[in-house]
């Protein structure tokens, strides 16, 4: 995937006037603009949701690819004691992570790198896996398994079934001249529910559609939890 994508993110950091609040992470992970903008009601209840289907404990730990600046891993600690870590390849945003959560374990490096000697009760990816192509992805999902005591959580992944629908509404959120500058030579990619149960075929699962309150790209985006805990 082109690395232009990573010169985007490397410019996002947080700046002096920036105190760290939820708000404050919700915009630097980029959910602050067009389609993809995110108010902070509807995140806290997104990561309520997505809390609610992995299970979560207070106690349990979890680790982000592709944190960038935590705010999903903030928000899920809004609603109970975890302990946290996460990778991304922006250092700008992992410094912001560091200073949200000086108790996590946060990383600059790809997700690619992903250690999988230490492990965590639950390793999650967020609106990460379009910026892979699909060799990266399957390694990445492998990986993120392998990390997972418990289970993993692929989440807010454009469908391929409503790509053209999906670019649609990414053109229309921009006036043509803001779209030709935002996404020139920035490819997403698109997967399908099955492509991912294809990779784990013998592990419980469950897909859904994107379960994010009032986020205009949820009807073209889907998740994936995969458990290993079978139940008979």
């Amino acid at each position: 995937m082109s690395n232009l994508w990573q010169q985007i993110w490397e410019k996002r950091t947080l700046q002096p006037q920036h105190a760290i609040t939820l708000e404050t992470l919700i915009s630097l992970d980029g959910f602050d603009s067009g389609a993809g903008k995110i108010n902070l009601a509807d995140w806290q209840e997104y990561t309520r949701l997505i809390s609610g289907k992995l299970g979560l404990k207070a106690g349990q730990s979890v680790f982000e690819v592709g944190c960038g600046a935590g705010a999903f891993l903030f928000s899920l600690r809004e609603h109970m004691a975890l302990e946290v870590g996460g990778l991304d390849y922006a250092s700008g945003l992992i410094a912001a992570a560091q200073k949200a959560m000086p108790d996590g374990e946060f990383l600059v490096q790809s997700a690619e790198s992903l250690d999988t000697e230490s492990t965590y009760d639950f390793v999650i990816a967020n609106s990460v896996f379009h910026y892979f192509d699909e060799a990266t992805a399957a390694q990445v999902l492998q990986a993120m398994w392998k990390k997972s005591r418990h289970g993993i959580a692929i989440l807010d992944v454009p469908n391929a079934a409503t790509r053209d629908a999906c670019e649609r509404a990414r053109r229309d959120a921009l006036t043509q001249a803001e779209y030709e500058e935002k996404y020139k030579g920035l490819d997403h990619t698109y997967f399908t529910p099955e492509w991912f149960i294809r990779q784990l075929p013998e592990w419980q699962h469950q897909a859904f559609e994107s379960c994010v309150p009032n986020y205009a790209q949820s009807e073209f985006r889907f998740s994936v939890i995969f458990s290993k805990h079978l139940h008979g």
